[in-house]
């Protein structure tokens, strides 16, 4: 079978493991040269945004996708799901790295982490007074995914208390409570920190709106792992622009990369970081077993 791999960086024994499988494996270094090159002979697309520079009908042969990324929304699915191609995403790739981004964040507020390092870097000896704790808190977590139970793993060890949000009926791992979608509003009001850790979808776009950012307590935390066009940005900036939030954690915007002119970088208690959560030492060797267990499993079903 043809593969064509590209959004990913494969040692020299990964490729071999793939052309012992039984692959014979094309490499891109950027998506961008699959506007160069031949696809009609592709079977097997792994890959994270090629759709963008090729269409799906330029694959016939297509019979299977595996995204490099949690989230799905760059694919083309109705279009890949009606030729009956088999989609798979990153799985739990990158949910430990940006679980610990999170934690990181949210100690970075509660422990007043920007003021620590102003002090030091002024060589002065000022002890900070309002610090706050994470035992017993309430956490809205929306989502509840591999990103979101990873996130509750580890909030879980601080004695918080957690509400899940989803879409559907679960047992979730490591919350206090779950919820459905329905009743977010009311789950936003008691939340001392929200948690964005859910898909874009056409349901979940601006979800997080001006209602419910008016639901949230004034100085509640917000945290963005997901996807920016969660958040309505005009909404969150007019909020921002009242006072509101302790904190404000963003991994992720509605445009990337974010514009030197944009609005959110003018707020001191805005924390912002270029969609970089999901980057560590060990998501790459994590992304090729996820790779290899999906392919495993699509040829155990012929």
């Amino acid at each position: 079978m043809n593969a064509l791999v590209t959004g990913v960086r494969l040692s020299p024994a990964q490729q071999h493991m793939l052309e012992q499988f039984g692959y014979e494996v094309t490499l891109l270094k950027y998506e961008t040269e699959v506007t160069d090159i031949e696809v009609s002979d592709v079977e097997v697309l792994i890959c994270q945004n090629v759709f963008a520079y090729r269409d799906v009908s330029d694959f016939p042969r297509l019979r299977l996708v595996q995204a490099v990324s949690a989230g799905l929304d760059r694919l083309p699915l109705d279009e890949l799901r009606e030729r009956g191609v088999h989609v798979y995403n990153a799985g739990d790739t990158y949910a430990v790295p940006m679980a610990e981004w999170v934690v990181w964040q949210l100690l970075d507020f509660m422990k007043h982490g920007s003021v620590f390092r102003e002090t030091q870097m002024n060589r002065e000896w000022k002890k900070e007074r309002q610090l706050r704790e994470l035992t017993g808190k309430n956490v809205a977590l929306l989502g509840v995914g591999n990103v979101g139970q990873a996130v509750a793993k580890r909030l879980h060890a601080f004695d918080m208390v957690i509400t899940g949000i989803g879409r559907r009926e679960q047992d979730v791992p490591f919350v206090d409570r779950y919820v459905l979608m329905d009743q977010m509003i009311e789950v936003l009001r008691e939340s001392d920190v929200i948690i964005l850790a859910l898909p874009l979808t056409d349901e979940t776009y601006h979800i997080i709106d001006e209602t419910a950012i008016a639901a949230m307590k004034e100085d509640a935390i917000l945290i963005n792992v997901a996807r920016g066009a969660i958040i309505d940005e005009q909404a969150l900036v007019s909020a921002l622009r009242e006072g509101k939030f302790f904190g404000v954690a963003l991994d992720v915007f509605e445009s990337e990369p974010l514009l030197p002119d944009n609005p959110l970088y003018d707020f001191e208690w805005v924390t912002l970081t270029p969609h970089n959560s999901y980057v560590s030492d060990r998501v790459n060797d994590r992304l090729f077993e996820n790779i290899m267990g999906n392919l495993k499993c699509e040829q155990m079903k012929r």
